[in-house]
């Protein structure tokens, strides 16, 4: 695959296909109707970027016979480089009170850190929800009182094994579709994956 011509067509479109099939990956796969009517964006345009998108392998086809429905292909090394790439946007992209916390959070090591909740949406927030995979939970307790004295860290703890045994429950999904990844986007994508 040519990586210059696709990083040419990475548009602000093709971004936002590609980011909300990476959100909703746990999901069968979208049609082009589909994609353009949640995203708001002309069902051509939407055809044109998956066409593309398809072309270099950045998504797969799956044919349920009565329509058409694509999803990221993440055995493609180059999506998951375009993964990375958007989640790190993401993350530069967070609010200026979002990214006060996040500096700090992220400092932790686990395999993967994931900012979410009302954080994310609201000016006004009572405390800081985190998913931390890790092992490591009383070092992440201890982490979470030390750290923010202002704000309380709700911490959700799991190992990496239990994140991908849980990651299509109803808590993991929406964390996946609407959290902010701190740390770990390989681990992360690589939950995914499975």
């Amino acid at each position: 695959m040519n990586k210059y011509s696709l990083k040419m067509n990475l548009t602000k479109n093709t971004k936002k296909i590609i980011e909300y099939l990476l959100r909703n990956i746990g999901k069968v796969g979208f049609n082009v109707n589909q994609l353009a009517k949640n995203l708001r964006i002309s069902v051509g345009s939407s055809h044109k970027i998956i066409k593309a998108l398809k072309r270099e392998g950045i998504i797969q086809l799956i044919d349920l016979g009565s329509s058409l429905y694509y999803k990221l292909n993440l055995n493609n090394p180059d999506t998951m480089d375009i993964c990375k790439l958007i989640l790190r946007e993401n993350k530069r992209k967070l609010s200026s009170l979002a990214k006060t916390y996040a500096e700090e959070i992220e400092k932790f090591n686990a395999d993967i850190i994931i900012l979410f909740g009302s954080i994310l949406e609201k000016k006004e927030f009572n405390d800081v929800d985190v998913l931390f995979v890790t092992d490591n939970v009383k070092e992440v307790n201890k982490f979470c009182n030390e750290i923010l004295k202002n704000k309380p860290v709700n911490p959700l703890i799991m190992p990496f094994k239990d994140f991908i045994k849980n990651k299509n429950g109803k808590i993991i999904l929406e964390i996946i579709n609407k959290g902010v990844v701190l740390r770990g986007e390989e681990k992360y994508l690589e939950a995914l994956k499975k």
